[in-house]
């Protein structure tokens, strides 16, 4: 009993070993999350929205419009979520023939450049950055939006443990900028379209 008393008369040594090997654990988790968890959240966020094909808000055209017609001179998904957002907002999309609304896509430009960097000068993260320019018209040839160039962009922290992972969040925000910007096209001319609507509301 002696002896085992004093093996424990002094527990500083045992206490105070608690909080590194708490603060080593809880350093180790965090290096997990980064390394594992954060891209494979990242990656099924990505299958998700894919998956629901981007579920765009619901703009009221169909007052105004009944036949839109797109013409796009990119080769991207972009056309395809305009086309969604117009159906989802009660029109009719037609690839050739007469409309009522005329939209045109003109170009599409993504960029990629660094702007995060670490101590020793390696770098550690992207600006991502998505332009798309556009027009709009009526059948009579009145122009609703002349030739405009919208803007969105993001930061990509880049991973470089999880390669993978970091490819896939890149598909994920070039995705949500791409939406928004559908966002932003529909929002204009639901706008016009509510202006338009006004006046014969009034009368």
């Amino acid at each position: 009993m002696a002896f085992a008393i004093s093996r424990l008369s002094d527990p500083t040594p045992i206490v105070s070993s608690v909080p590194v090997v708490r603060a080593e654990v809880m350093w180790s988790i965090h290096g997990c999350y980064k390394a594992v968890m954060k891209p494979l959240f990242s990656i099924v966020g990505f299958l998700l929205l894919v998956g629901c094909g981007f579920q765009l808000r619901t703009w009221d055209l169909a007052s105004a419009y009944r036949v839109v017609r797109i013409e796009s001179h990119v080769d991207s998904s972009i056309e395809r979520d305009i086309r969604g957002a117009f159906e989802s907002a009660g029109l009719v999309v037609v690839e050739e023939g007469d409309a009522d609304l005329y939209l045109t896509v003109e170009r599409e430009d993504f960029e990629q450049r660094s702007d995060m960097f670490t101590g020793d000068g390696r770098v550690a993260g992207y600006q991502l950055q998505l332009r798309v320019a556009y027009q709009a018209s009526e059948a009579s040839g009145k122009i609703l939006v002349p030739l405009r160039t919208l803007q969105e962009q993001r930061s990509l922290p880049l991973n470089r443990a999880n390669v993978v992972g970091s490819d896939a969040e890149k598909r994920l925000l070039v995705q949500e900028m791409r939406t928004d910007i559908v966002q932003r096209i529909v929002r204009t001319l639901a706008v016009l379209a509510d202006q338009m609507v006004k006046p014969l509301d009034a009368s």
